[in-house]
Parts: C-alpha cells; structure tokens; sequence
C-alpha cells in the first residue's frame, strides 16, 4: 500500500503544513528506511532533529487530526503562556495556527520561522514595543541577541537557541542600555529621554527639581555643576548640595557680610545687587534715578572710600568746558539734566526763547542735536556744541543754490529769506514776475520742475522764455518761418496764448494767405486741415494747402452750383 502526505507550503496564513497517516499498515512493508521514505515528507529541521523517526510522529500528529496546533502548543509552554495572557504577536488572531510562519519536513538547514512581508517588513507594533525613533534604524539582530535576552536559562532549559529565538526580550531601556547615571534616578529613562537621540532630554525639566534654574544659571553650561564623581567618574546629577550659593560659589567678601548672599545678589549677575540687604537711602546720599543701577565700585572703588557729593561735578566731569568757555552757568547741571538720565535735557522751549536765537517755524521741531552737533575733538565721547553762529542760514545749512543766485533772487528781502521762510523749505514765497516771465494762466498751475529740469535740482536759473523751448512742435515745422525776435525758436505765441492751447490769437483773415469769406467762415476747421499723418493723430495739415476752388471742390453735381455741391 501506498501512503501519501499533503506537505504544506509556506506563503499565506491559509496554507498548512498537512500530513494525513493513512494507516498502520506501513508495518508491514519492507525495510525501516524504505518505510521511513514512504512516509515522512522529509527531514525535520535542526530544533526538531530529536522528533525524528517513524516511532516519534505520533509527537506532533495526531491520526485523523489535519491540525497540530494543540500538539505544538504542548511542547512550546513559552507561546502557550503568551497566548493564555494576550500578549506578544502570538496572542492575535493572524497567528492562530503555527503551520502559517513554521512549516516543517524542508529538511535540517530550514529555518522553520516564515516571514510573510520578509523579516524587515514584520510589524513590531504586534509586539509590546513600538519601534519609534532611531530603534526604527537598526537591524533586528542588533536588538535580538544572546546578550540582551533577560532569563537565558529558561529560555535554554527549553532547548531554545539564544542566537536564533527572538524571544527573552523586554521593554525596559536598560534591558539593551546601560544606565550611565547608575541608579541615581528613580523614574524611567523615558521620563527624560526619547528613542529619537540621547541628547538633548526634551522630557527633563530642571524646574521640577529641588533647585529651579533662574537667572544666569539658566544659560550656564550643565558640566559646570554636574561633573564627575571623582572615584567612580560617574556624572553627578542628583544629591547635590545647592542650600547655599558658597556650595558652588567663592565668596569674596570673606566672610564679613555673612553667608546669605541672596540679600544683596540674585541670580540675574553677581555684579546685578538687588539692594535688599544694603539701603542706600539710609545714607546722607540717597540713590536716585540712573545712580541706582550704577554699580557700587564705580562710586567706592575697591577700597569703599567715602565720597564728596555735594555738586555733580564731585564725580561728573564738566563736560561742556563751563570754566573753559567762560560760562560758569554750565557748571549747574541740574537746571538742564536730572538724575534720571543726561538725556534727555530738561532744557525748556520757553527757555531757548529767551536765547540769542529764539525758535521760529520748523526750527521748533527740530531734534537739539541736529543743531548742537559733538564737537571733532578726536574722542571716543565728543562734547555737543552748546553756542554757535547763528547770523544767517548758511552758518548752519548749506546752500544747494548756485553761486550768484541769492543775488538774483527779485524783491526787497535778501539772501534764503528771498525765497524761504522758517516754516518750511519747500514753502516759499517767489514772486516770478522779477524774472522778466510772468506765470499767467496754465504755466501759474505747473510745479517748478516742470520747467525747472535742471542737473542740479536746485539751479534754477539760466532757463529759456521761449515756448518752443519748452513745448513741442507738435506742428513739425510748418511755421518755422515766423521766429522769435532773437531768431533762435519759433513764435508760438503769435497764436497761442497761455489760458489753452487754442490759437485765439490767430486770424485767418491776417495770417494767411485765403482769407474766410462766403460760406468758408462757417465751414469748421478739420474740413480743410486735414490729419498729416495716421501714427501722429496731433499733426494737422495746415500749410501749404491749395486755395483754387477746384484744389477742393471736384465738380458741381447737376442743376447746383459748386458751392452746393461741396
């Protein structure tokens, strides 16, 4: 008798391992190999060697039974428990039935684990460890191995092969990672740490901790504090002593103010003094103002001395040369400066106009400095200009005019004041008839740059009056021959006039050659001047035009006169 077996093929969760023992009566054939060849599909890989043998079948199969799931769970307790407590891949529904990843009978050498996706395609999230961060980077043996399994002995007492299993893993950080802080810490690695990198901790907060970092601690570098454990060379992190500053910090002051720093220091900067355990209002000095941010060894220098303060200038230089420029005035600060600042100076509007140059128009908006400049003494602080010349403009503002202009400038008022006022630069009042060009009509509305297109914006002189050497010809020359009287443009204003650009000056009985009698006077213009050219729509016709009556009238029509037929 024949017996045959169904050997299962491993490719999808559906596909089984099957092997049907049709009967005992393979008892009775031949020779034990011929019989062990008729029934076993094939050699048990490595782990099962110890099943093989036709004595042995009865181990993992069951006569009559398709399914070996029971029998493998008999001799596997490890994924037995797994499933029993839903935990680890074992325990989903996708791996009810081992012959769906381990197929057997594909001799020694098979690996009897069948990755359905390939092994790097597995989905960890199955497991009870996601794989985040840079754990999503490494190979699966670099995790899997011998040395990181947690109980290798029952694992071995099991007949499991620690460089093969991927089972004795646990979730722990320091089941894989060493712990560097050596059970300084009580909480999880993950409390400060992510699987992203080891540095930075984004989970670790310093304010929770029994010292808050505030002021310039915040910006010191964490090796300053936490160093080495100088015998076991372990980074120091917790039990350190912070109750006093002179834990970490020297006191210069040897002792003489006491050990509680913080009444006078805070954090923001050893040199920053709160002023909490030193009044200086209880002095014959009081601080004021910008004297309270002044640091104590600017005043006292290293020795503490006492000081003069009766006048400013007991520690205050007399920065306007008072005694030098014969102006002792000067030497009592505080009519001008209080002690809340040098600027900026409390030295009135009202006061300016009772100087030698009181405030006028735009003068009164303009910032101080821009008049009572430093002075170029070479110094890394320059002194500010208190008196200066002040007779006419040009002693502070430069003249952008041309020379000999202020001298043209028409009327009675003399130099910028010709033109300007202090109110503003660009108001001014011109009056443009002295010029010999009187602004009528149009020209009163056009801005000065209009005509005035000088290189330099501010010359306006030297320009001509002549039309044409403003305007275009728009007539291209068909009245050349009527010239100015100097001979150099053409007389547009024989015609035109200043009000528009109709020439209400001409007359065509006057200034031409066919004077508009009969029915010509009422005929309009463009009926005769026709357009010269199609790209130019300005240009019109206007000499030499025929003037016999047949040059525009072509024919009388029948029973009309020439006149009517035009």
């Amino acid at each position: 008798m024949i017996i045959f077996f169904a050997q299962g093929t491993a490719h999808h969760a559906k596909n089984r391992t099957v092997c049907i023992l049709v009967g005992a009566i393979c008892l009775l054939l031949g020779s034990t190999s011929q019989t062990s060849a008729q029934l076993s599909p094939g050699k048990l890989s490595a782990p099962h060697a110890h099943l093989e043998g036709l004595t042995r079948c009865s181990r993992c199969h069951q006569l009559g039974n398709r399914e070996v799931q029971d029998k493998c769970l008999d001799c596997h307790a490890e994924i037995a428990a797994s499933r029993a407590d839903q935990r680890g891949p074992h325990a989903s529904d996708d791996f009810d039935h081992c012959v769906d990843c381990h197929v057997e009978h594909h001799g020694a050498d098979y690996d009897l684990v069948f990755w359905p996706d390939g092994r790097d395609g597995f989905d960890h999230s199955l497991t009870e460890f996601l794989l985040t961060g840079a754990h999503q980077k490494l190979a699966c043996r670099q995790c899997h191995t011998a040395a990181k399994v947690t109980q290798p002995q029952a694992l071995q007492a099991m007949g499991k092969d620690l460089d093969r299993t991927y089972l004795g893993l646990e979730a722990a950080c320091i089941s894989c990672h060493e712990d560097i802080h050596r059970a300084q810490f009580t909480r999880e690695c993950t409390g400060c740490h992510d699987t992203q990198q080891w540095k930075p901790a984004p989970g670790f907060d310093h304010d929770a901790t029994p010292f808050p970092l505030t002021g310039r601690h915040v910006q010191t570098d964490c090796a300053k504090c936490h160093q080495p454990d100088p015998d076991t060379g372990t980074v120091r992190y917790a039990a350190l002593s912070h109750q006093a500053c002179t834990d970490c910090h020297r006191d210069p002051h040897a002792g003489s103010l006491g050990v509680d720093c913080v009444r006078c220091h805070s954090t923001e900067g050893w040199k920053s003094i709160t002023g909490e355990g030193f009044d200086h209002a209880r002095t014959r000095y009081p601080l004021e103002g910008r004297h309270r941010q002044v640091s104590c060894a600017q005043c006292h220098g290293q020795d503490r001395q006492k000081l003069a303060f009766a006048a400013c200038t007991d520690c205050h230089q007399d920065w306007h040369r008072a005694i030098k420029n014969g102006r002792p005035a000067f030497l009592a600060c505080e009519n001008c400066h209080t002690v809340d600042g040098f600027q900026p100076a409390t030295f009135t509007m009202a006061r300016h106009q009772d100087s030698a140059f009181p405030l006028k128009g735009a003068h009164r908006a303009t910032p101080c400095v821009a008049c009572h400049q430093p002075l170029a003494e070479g110094t890394t602080r320059p002194r500010t200009r208190l008196t200066m010349a002040h007779g006419q403009c040009v002693d502070c503002h430069r003249d952008p005019h041309p020379a000999g202009m202020q001298q043209a400038a028409p009327g009675s008022r003399q130099g910028c004041a010709a033109c300007h006022d202090q109110e503003s630069w660009r108001i001014f009042e011109f009056d443009h008839l002295g010029t010999g060009f009187a602004l009528e009509n149009r020209h009163a509305t056009i801005a000065c740059a209009a005509c005035h297109k000088n290189p330099s914006p501010a010359d306006f002189t030297g320009l001509d009056t002549a039309c044409a050497a403003c305007h275009e010809d728009i007539h291209r020359g068909q009245f050349a021959d009527r010239k100015t009287a100097d001979d150099r443009h053409i007389a547009c204003d024989r015609c035109h006039v200043t009000r528009d650009w109709l020439a209400e000056k001409f007359d065509h009985e006057k200034d031409s050659r066919f004077p508009l009698r009969g029915g010509h006077e009422r005929t309009p213009c463009l009926k005769c001047h026709l357009p010269g050219e199609e790209n130019d729509p300005r240009l019109v016709q206007y000499k030499p035009l025929p003037t016999d009556c047949k040059d525009c009238h072509a024919g009388a029509l029948p029973g009309k006169t020439p006149k009517e037929s035009s």
